[in-house]
């Protein structure tokens, strides 16, 4: 160990601890020696207590012994999983809602902030007739901006765009931020070049009133020549900005990451990275900046999270950060959560998310919906129940919806009836003995990346949706039970879905089967408890079954071939478990 007073440890002798002085140490150094006589052990000592001193050390080794030490050290899929399983469970007292229709549609949202108490801002990727619908998903220029008036009662008036001064036609009008005076706005401008590669750069235009000015590009300090530039959250300061962004520019860590530039006597500096702490090999995006609480939040799909995209926040500023953290459940699903924002209350927000919710028309995850949030009032405010029972009810709510997946045709193939005898822990099981089928099916006959592309995006799906699903329905019976035990009321939807590749009247009975399979395993849950109140005998629990057929898709896939064994096929075959709290009889 490294010492200030005796300096550098090297080994141990007969009158105790070898120690030599910095000034003292070579620069170069070879340790021969028999097998066994301790070389190895001698080399990796000097190593660190060197390193402990500040001192960076370059070391040769013909054997290879060390070789593992300079490496970053990884969690077994063990580990990661028991880290998963600990992130579902820590749910946060918070409240999330999905915004109504007069934001939300069946395309896609994202990007929602307020910009005053009684203006909502927000983007949509929506065509702006119906005759552009099947456009849409041909080009890209229907992303702009929108705005909508917050209402007294808490709802949202009819959404509108911002005028064609900031949404022009030609280019893909998304991310934005605001200054703290909500004056200026800056954002992102997307348009594709010639190889099909989506090209972004950040614009600025200032508010006067309700109008806006002729936007400006912002320099190429910030917009680097053939790099993305998107994602805008600017922090203001005493005597200086920073903008915090997201960019694909050299000399990064991985995919995009997260740079910042501080504005300073009207021009920007040179960006910086904010780090390894925060940016990895994968993807960080959507920072935000909290700067009464000195917080990043960011979403990433490389940190360790329950879904594609997970939302972290990490304490800290610039280049300097702490422990980056999951944000847990209510904020992240096994979905795509990102575009976190709080308001100047800092206890409400809203955040975007690709994840099921009642107020979808089809149940369909293929778009993003904005959803609001505001903490719950904490336990030191309010007047505890003199009773040890759990919030049972919140329990359920925390871990639904739940999303549960079949395989193809499953269970019985080939039938037009609306029951099976199959069981959905048997089915799971049988899906997963599989996978090594589908990983390797979905991707046949394809070029090399594309097949590669494919199996890892059908890995990651059984892997974290398939799996999480499961999981989530074991912990949704054991609150089940323990709510019915309690006397509450429990009321569920169940909703039974099929792929659009098989026709109508087949996918009906089929989602109906898959529906019957969880109500199987319902019957046979905690040795028949769940037995009485499925037959009505005993009150307390009502399931609404809703077999829905092919799933409605608004979007065209992204796969380069359509085939059961594929991703988008995978996602189709489900079951949705959504609910809340009945009226106790």
């Amino acid at each position: 160990m490294y010492d200030k007073e005796r300096g550098l440890y090297i080994a141990h002798c007969a009158n105790g601890a070898l120690s030599i002085t910095g000034k003292m140490a070579n620069r170069h150094g070879l340790i021969a020696g028999a097998t066994g006589t301790g070389k190895t052990v001698t080399l990796q000592v000097m190593a660190e207590t060197f390193c402990q001193a500040g001192v960076p050390c370059f070391m040769a080794d013909m054997k290879g012994d060390l070789s593992g030490i300079s490496q970053v050290g990884k969690m077994s899929e063990r580990e990661r999983e028991e880290q998963r399983r600990f992130i579902r469970q820590d749910t946060l007292p918070f409240v999330v809602e999905a915004l109504p229709d007069e934001v939300n549609t069946r395309f896609s949202e994202y990007c929602g902030q307020r910009l005053s108490d009684s203006t909502f801002l927000f983007t949509s990727m929506r065509a702006k007739k119906e005759e552009d619908v099947e456009q849409l998903f041909e080009t890209s220029w229907f992303c702009d901006i929108y705005q909508s008036r917050c209402l007294p009662d808490g709802e949202y008036a009819p959404s509108e765009a911002l005028p064609t001064i900031v949404n022009t036609f030609k280019t893909f009008n998304s991310n934005f931020c605001f200054n703290e005076k909500r004056e200026l706005l800056i954002y992102s401008r997307c348009t594709r070049n010639v190889y099909g590669e989506l090209r972004c750069t950040l614009w600025q235009s200032q508010r006067k009133g309700h109008s806006w000015s002729k936007p400006k590009k912002l320099p190429s300090a910030i917009n680097a020549d053939g790099a993305t530039t998107l994602h805008p959250h600017l922090v203001d300061g005493d005597d200086h900005d920073i903008l915090y962004f997201v960019s694909d520019r050299k000399q990064g860590m991985g995919g995009l990451d997260i740079w910042y530039s501080i504005y300073k006597d009207g021009r920007f500096q040179t960006p910086v990275n904010v780090g390894g702490g925060i940016n990895s090999e994968g993807n960080e995006v959507t920072p935000f900046y909290d700067k009464q609480k000195g917080v990043l939040y960011f979403s990433s799909d490389e940190h360790l999270g329950i879904g594609d995209y997970d939302i972290f926040y990490c304490p800290g500023a610039l280049s300097r950060w702490g422990e980056v953290s999951n944000m847990g459940v209510p904020f992240n699903s096994e979905y795509n959560d990102f575009y976190f924002n709080l308001n100047r209350d800092g206890e409400s927000g809203y955040f975007s998310s690709n994840r099921p919710h009642d107020g979808m028309d089809d149940a369909d995850t293929c778009c993003n919906d904005l959803f609001q949030f505001h903490r719950v009032q904490s336990v030191d405010t309010v007047t505890v129940p003199s009773t040890d029972t759990p919030d049972v009810q919140a329990k359920i709510a925390s871990v639904l919806p739940i999303v549960l997946y079949f395989q193809n045709d499953q269970p019985d193939p080939r039938s037009l009836s609306d029951t099976t005898s199959a069981d959905y822990p048997t089915l799971y099981a049988q899906y997963m003995g599989d996978n090594a089928l589908y990983v390797r099916e979905t991707g046949r006959g394809l070029g090399e990346a594309d097949r590669r592309a494919a199996e890892e995006s059908m890995a990651q799906f059984l892997r974290d949706s398939v799996a999480t699903g499961y999981e989530r329905l074991r912990l949704l019976i054991q609150y089940l039970h323990d709510a019915l035990s309690t006397g509450e009321a429990v009321e569920l939807t169940v909703s039974g879905y099929a792929s659009p590749l098989h026709n109508s009247d087949y996918n009906r009975h089929l989602s109906s089967r898959r529906i019957y399979s969880l109500l199987n395993y319902l019957r046979k849950a905690d040795d028949g408890f769940f037995i009485p109140y499925l037959d009505k005998k005993r009150p307390g629990m009502v399931i609404h079954t809703d077999p829905q057929g092919a799933v409605r898709r608004t979007f065209a896939s992204e796969e380069t071939r359509e085939t059961v064994y594929g991703v988008q096929a995978a996602k189709d075959r489900k079951i949705i478990i959504t609910g809340g709290t009945a009226t106790n009889p």
